[in-house]
């Protein structure tokens, strides 16, 4: 394994621990709890590659499907991945996917914000509906308890994104990017 390879693993491990810790910064909100890992997504999805995006929220999966307390609230367990909050986790990574296709032209405050929003609200409609599949509540049930709570918080969290993704981007190395 040469030095750059072993560089980006590293990389890769840091963002899934910090998916992690950023997960448990939790408010509780009946079955979906608004928690700092939807800000953590977003600056991953804003600063570095899709790559290197889509191989930390995988690895932090992983580590939680094997039993590390790292999604919300300090759970672990396929249980979390596959209950009413799992198609959140999921829609993590079509989130990361989006982030980056819509920004690969332009790496704009603005450019970087719509992106984040499109992405975000993406990811709220697919947990929606894992939330009404898994537990059988209505569509309105669901897009009222999945989606509308987050919309206020969700636009707070994309506008600490963009501040975070402008200071941060110019210090990434390209190769990460």
């Amino acid at each position: 394994m040469n030095k750059q390879t072993l560089k980006k693993a590293f990389l890769v491990l840091i963002l899934a621990l910090f998916l992690g810790l950023s997960s448990q910064i939790t408010i509780p909100l009946g079955f979906v709890p608004i928690t700092g890992q939807t800000l953590a997504v977003g600056l991953i999805a804003s600063v570095f590659g899709l790559s290197i995006g889509i191989q930390s929220l995988s690895l932090y999966i992983l580590m939680g499907i094997a039993g590390l307390p790292f999604f919300a609230g300090a759970h672990a367990g396929l249980a979390v991945v596959l209950g009413p909050t799992g198609g959140y986790i999921w829609g993590f990574l079509l989130y990361i996917l989006l982030v980056k296709l819509i920004t690969k032209k332009s790496q704009s405050a603005l450019q970087i914000g719509l992106a984040n929003a499109s992405a975000a609200l993406v990811q709220l409609f697919i947990g929606a509906a894992w939330l009404m599949l898994v537990t059988g509540i209505t569509p309105t049930a669901a897009i009222a308890n999945g989606v509308l709570p987050f919309i206020v918080p969700g636009l707070i969290k994309i506008t600490m994104i963009v501040i975070a993704a402008k200071t941060v981007s110019s210090r990434v190395p390209v190769l990460y990017r």
